[in-house]
């Protein structure tokens, strides 16, 4: 196996000496082999170099990236390793919250106030103390333009919890048949940092095609079936009058 000082390491893989140093220090790197007073590289120090490259250019950064390879170190799948937080593969980006006092949750629900247990449960709300945090503040907006004109919130949680149900039905039809697609996910599948980065790529292009085709086949199905109903209503109020 080829063996390299840590200047002829750097240059191999495109990065400087302070580099190869620096993610020493931070435990990206094992230990090199130590003869005499000289430490000396082999191939995986090369492709654990080229490994974290290909992640920084992805988005990742050093801390992402260190628990990147301790998750790989420690059997974690890839899907949960591309999971970490602010990862490039992530092609979604939650709001930021919203916290409101739990009091004046309480007060706008009234007699509902039951309809924030539900909204817990559907993981769009978290009671902290005498405070409700909400995850999707934008939905949120939507509840209280709705409420404004006239619609109740009980039916509208119902219906946000009847379509989560079939939303997550959807994603799991479509990441089940990506993953016939790729094959059973191994993972000595990806050892190598060009075998990562088509990884979080097919993830990145899985993650936007899916979301982009559910948006543009819902409004779709909202404006057909919308054009359906109000059809079905002009049709019986001629029957009504005849």
């Amino acid at each position: 196996m080829p063996e390299y000082r840590i200047d002829d390491l750097a240059r191999a893989a495109g990065v400087t000496t302070r580099n190869v140093r620096a993610y020493k220090e931070r435990g990206l790197l094992p230990e090199p082999h130590r003869q005499g007073r000289t430490n000396f590289y082999d191939d995986s120090h090369l492709e654990r170099l080229k490994l974290i490259n290909t992640l920084l250019q992805r988005g990742f950064t050093i801390n992402h990236i260190a628990d990147f390879i301790a998750g790989w170190e420690n059997g974690k799948s890839l899907a949960e390793i591309l999971g970490l937080p602010g990862s490039a593969a992530v092609g979604w980006v939650r709001d930021e919250t919203l916290e409101v006092p739990l009091a004046a949750v309480r007060a706008r629900l009234g007699r509902d106030s039951e309809l924030l247990d539900q909204l817990v449960a559907m993981k769009m709300a978290r009671i902290d103390g005498d405070t409700v945090e909400f995850a999707e503040p934008q939905l949120v907006q939507a509840f209280v333009e709705l409420q404004q004109f006239g619609f109740e919130l009980r039916p509208l949680i119902r219906v946000m919890a009847d379509v989560a149900e079939r939303t997550n039905e959807i994603a799991q039809i479509m990441i089940r048949a990506a993953l016939e697609v790729s094959g059973p996910e191994r993972h000595d599948q990806f050892a190598r940092p060009h075998d990562v980065a088509r990884a979080i790529d097919q993830l990145k292009q899985l993650t936007h095609v899916a979301v982009r085709s559910v948006h543009i086949l819902l409004a779709r199905a909202v404006d057909e079936n919308l054009k359906r109903g109000l059809n079905r209503t002009d049709d019986e109020d001629t029957s009504t009058q005849d």
